[in-house]
């Protein structure tokens, strides 16, 4: 019974992990000015124990662009020498990239990309670059391929 009651709470002990919400401290870098904000962050773990983080309004997937059906995009010079094809991505879907800074939950301070739809969505664009990967085409690749 013990051993029943110790699963059941690790299995919802996870659950609970798995989607997370924390109230932090955002720095991020507009018009060469840094702009210091408070908001609340969410994290995101995948079933392979990848960790992302978004908006309370795109957890559980909600937002627009979590549940946009998938479909082939063409990226003009995505692996090119200039730009981020995570930044090229999130435009190419009608985003706004960002690169940002934040506190974890244990007020260690950490950096990443996110990528905003709107006023209040975003993801961090390399959930949105796992999601879309395999349905990214680049004009440089398709030219290499077809001369072969």
């Amino acid at each position: 019974m013990k051993k029943a009651i110790f699963s059941y709470f690790l299995f919802f002990s996870n659950m609970l992990l798995a989607e997370d919400c924390f109230e932090t401290t955002t720095k991020i870098i507009f018009d060469r000015k840094t702009e210091v904000e408070k908001i609340t962050l969410c994290q995101k773990k995948t079933a392979d124990q990848m960790l992302f983080y978004l908006s309370p309004s795109c957890l559980k997937d909600q937002c627009e662009i979590l549940k946009r059906p998938k479909k082939n995009l063409i990226i003009k010079n995505y692996t090119g020498p200039r730009g981020s094809p995570g930044f090229k991505l999130c435009e190419e879907l009608g985003g706004l990239p960002q690169i940002f800074e934040f506190q974890d939950p244990r007020k260690k301070w950490q950096s990443t990309e996110r990528c905003f739809f709107g006023k209040n969505d975003f993801v961090e664009i390399s959930l949105l670059s796992r999601e879309w990967k395999s349905f990214i085409n680049s004009k440089e690749n398709s030219l290499k391929t077809s001369q072969h």
